[in-house]
């Protein structure tokens, strides 16, 4: 259980992080606003689900 979800993490902390400060330079992207924060949240998700089942073959 612990692994799967250290699996998850790594990669959705490094993608949260990195896609903020990128993104955040776009002029017209509201960073602050619930579209703004889902959109990180649902792109770093992903990228930790997919690190997860790469991780596990």
């Amino acid at each position: 259980m612990f692994e799967k979800l250290k699996l998850f993490y790594k990669p959705f902390l490094i993608t949260y992080i990195l896609f903020s400060v990128a993104i955040g330079f776009y002029p017209s992207f509201e960073f602050y606003s619930l579209k703004g924060q889902s959109i990180i949240f649902f792109v770093s998700s992903f990228n930790g689900f997919v690190g997860v089942i790469i991780r596990k073959t």
